[in-house]
This record gives C-alpha cells, sequence and structure tokens, in this order.
C-alpha cells in the first residue's frame, strides 16, 4: 500500500519545518508546483551526489547529511540546495515532523537549501528512509581534480583524524559500559569530536597548494579509502602506518568495542594526492588542521601498508559495517 500525507498535513508539518531560502537565485518547490528552479550564471558548474538515510535513530540524519555534504565538500565544491524523499511505514505525522525538523536544522547549519522534496507512506518499508540529492557550486580549480592526473612518486596526504564519526558512533552505542571504564571528563573529549565530524575549509587550502585529487574519508575508514583512491587512480600506494594521524580517545574506545579504528566511519578527514606534500601538509597546520605526508603513489599495482618495518598489502573492503 503506497499513500500520501494530507495537503493539510504537508503545510502543517512539513512545509512549515523547511527553513527559509539562504541562498539566491533558487526558487523552491511547493504544493502546485511540482520543481524547484535554480538561476546558475552561464560559467557555473554544479556537481551533484546522493545519499540514503535508513532512520533507526533521528541521529541517523545527522550522520548521513554530513557524509553526504563532505562527498562534495572535498572536492572544493560548495553545497547549497538539496532535494529529499521521505519514505513513512505509516501515517505517523508527529514522527515524519521531527525528521523534517532535523533535516532542516542540518541544512540551515551548513547553509544549503532544501528546494523540493516528497513525502510518501508505504508498508514496503519497515523505518523511515530519506533518500537526499545534493548540488554543490564547483569553486576555481575544482575541474583539475581527477584520479587520471596521479602520477607515481607523488604524496599522498591525510587531513583529520582517524575514525571521527565511527568514534562518536560508538560512543553513543557503548556509553554505559565506557563510563564504567573512563572518567566522564576524558569521554567528554571523546563526544567533542562530532564537532569535527563535518569538513570545513581543508580542500579549499589543498587546491590553492596545487593538489590533483581529493578524497573523503567515509565509510570503511581510512583503509577503505586509500584502496578506494589506488582503485580509482589504477595505482599502487605504499603508506606508512604510524604516519596517519589517530587520536588516542579513538585507540581506546576501538580497543573496548572490539573494532578496528582504521576500519570504521573517517567521516571528517580527507586525503589528497599533491607532488608538494610537506608544502601542502604545513600549509594545513599552520592553518589549524591536523594533516600529514602518510605515503605515496607508486608505479606498480602492490597497496602497501608498512608497520614496525613490516609490510603487508592492503586488502579490499568489504563494507561489511556502517560504522
Amino acid at each position: 500500500m503506497r499513500k500520501k500525507f494530507s495537503e493539510i498535513q504537508t503545510k502543517r508539518s512539513i512545509l512549515k519545518n523547511i527553513p527559509k531560502t539562504q541562498n539566491k537565485n533558487l526558487i523552491k518547490a511547493g504544493i502546485g508546483c511540482d520543481y524547484a528552479r535554480l538561476f546558475l550564471a552561464a560559467a557555473d558548474e554544479v556537481a551533484v551526489a546522493q545519499g540514503v538515510s535508513i532512520i533507526e535513530d533521528l541521529s541517523d540524519i545527522r550522520y548521513d547529511f554530513i557524509k553526504l555534504y563532505n562527498n562534495l565538500r572535498a572536492g572544493g565544491t560548495v553545497p547549497f540546495a538539496l532535494t529529499n524523499a521521505v519514505m513513512m511505514p505509516s501515517e505517523d505525522e508527529k514522527y515524519m515532523k521531527k525528521i523534517l525538523i532535523s533535516l532542516g536544522a542540518l541544512a540551515q547549519m551548513y547553509q544549503v537549501d532544501i528546494i523540493t522534496g516528497h513525502t510518501e507512506i508505504s508498508d514496503a518499508v519497515n523505518s523511515p528512509i530519506i533518500t537526499m540529492t545534493m548540488a554543490g557550486r564547483c569553486c576555481y580549480g575544482t575541474s583539475g581534480l581527477s584520479p587520471a592526473n596521479i602520477m607515481p612518486g607523488m604524496d599522498i596526504v591525510m587531513c583529520g583524524q582517524t575514525g571521527v564519526m565511527g568514534t562518536v558512533k560508538l560512543l553513543s552505542k557503548h556509553k554505559e559500559g565506557l563510563q564504567s571504564r573512563y572518567s566522564a571528563t576524558y569521554l567528554n573529549g571523546a563526544e567533542r569530536l562530532k564537532e569535527y565530524m563535518a569538513l570545513r575549509q581543508e580542500a579549499d587550502i589543498a587546491i590553492e597548494e596545487g593538489i590533483v585529487y581529493s578524497h573523503d574519508i567515509s565509510t570503511g575508514g581510512v583503509y577503505a579509502a586509500l584502496w578506494e583512491m589506488a582503485d580509482a587512480a589504477n595505482a599502487g600506494i605504499s603508506i606508512s602506518h604510524d604516519a596517519i594521524p589517530i587520536m588516542q580517545e579513538t585507540v581506546e574506545i576501538c580497543e573496548y568495542t572490539g573494532h578496528n579504528p582504521y576500519m570504521i566511519d573517517g567521516s571528517g578527514a580527507v586525503l589528497f594526492v599533491t607532488p608538494y606534500g610537506d608544502k601542502l601538509s604545513e600549509r594545513l597546520y599552520k592553518e589549524g588542521y591536523e594533516a600529514s605526508v602518510i605515503g605515496r603513489i607508486t608505479n606498480d599495482n602492490d597497496r602497501i601498508i608498512i608497520h614496525d618495518d613490516e609490510k603487508r598489502f592492503l586488502t579490499p573492503p568489504k563494507y561489511d559495517t556502517f560504522l
């Protein structure tokens, strides 16, 4: 069975909770107007990314919104518009309203306008599902970012800490057990990692410094992102495990839960490929970001992690967890 919320419900619980437009040159969709309009200059280039949020808890909306935002931000693109389709398992207007309020608050926080949406009820789903499509303006220099430009000998720079979003998720899931092991002060420090899940100006700075490629770290963690980068470039990589930035809180929380910190969700960090790794990492550090050269591109197809002088091969990510 499929049905829609009534016009009164749509006005009362959906349209009222979508924030006012923050960006110029766009007109939102609405009742009686089934499409949004974007007025772009002839020279403008738009990047588009899509994501899905299966909502078991309202915090899932934040995680998935930020992951989508990072997809665009990692390439120096500035997100400005969002469309969404919400599928509800029942006619629960109150919960649907909470979902839209959460999504609207995130859109406002990150200056992204919700320009059109669709809400439907279907007994084919067990949990609410949001499909989101986000558009971003491509800034000067972003067109040169391509895996085709990656060459042997180039440096791989990581900006940000390992497993930031995964640490936040684990802390939320295992809070009671962790509180019996660690002090409240220590866990509060770990909880502040949620402030670093979204990318900021990292890619803008990196583009100024001449990067040829960027890739945000997300599901599967830094190991998965490194494999994806090498796969996109059809190149080999040699990575110094000890150079990968990681916070002690992440190490200890993963030790408690039994997770590999390099394979939990790494949203909040990004990989750059550049001929000038030291120069880029120094510039990022001066701008207030944790960054280091963690490896280089090689002229073969081997994907190697070096730890304590021992070499091991990186394996393809399985994505068997969404942590």
